[in-house]
């Protein structure tokens, strides 16, 4: 039996909670293709490297979890490049019929300027709490 294949999308400032999910993950028998680490040596090549990495490895996988933790005070954060990568799944589905699936881990943020579509896209079941 193949092992889902599945990519972490967090802020890399959660290294801690990043590296207890990706094992609590293995331990139920997914496969982490990748997850956000800290870029090292030169900023701008690693991060572009990094981000064309993490894009390709969304398009190869069968699920994101995203890891919405609290963060600046805000419960579920998702910050902007967290987002882009949950839509870019999104887009993938919806516009070459993949079958990607997104989830997170706590409630979805109230406050942030793409709230509402965020509690759009999980309304339609395009996203879905990690159970």
């Amino acid at each position: 039996m193949r092992k889902r294949k599945i990519v972490i999308c967090s802020s890399v400032s959660f290294e801690e909670e990043i590296i207890g999910w990706k094992t609590r993950l293995e331990d139920k028998g997914f496969e982490v293709i990748k997850y956000p680490i800290k870029i090292q040596g030169d900023i701008r090549t690693g991060y572009g490297n990094e981000f064309s990495d993490h894009y390709l490895s969304i398009s190869k996988a069968d699920a994101i979890l995203v890891l919405n933790i609290e963060k600046e005070g805000v419960p579920g954060y998702i910050g902007p490049g967290v987002f882009a990568e949950i839509a870019f799944a999104i887009g993938l589905n919806r516009s070459l019929g993949m079958n990607i699936e997104v989830y997170h881990i706590n409630p979805l943020p109230e406050d942030l300027p793409y709230s509402e579509e965020l509690g759009f896209w999980q309304d339609l079941g395009w996203i879905a709490s990690f159970e």
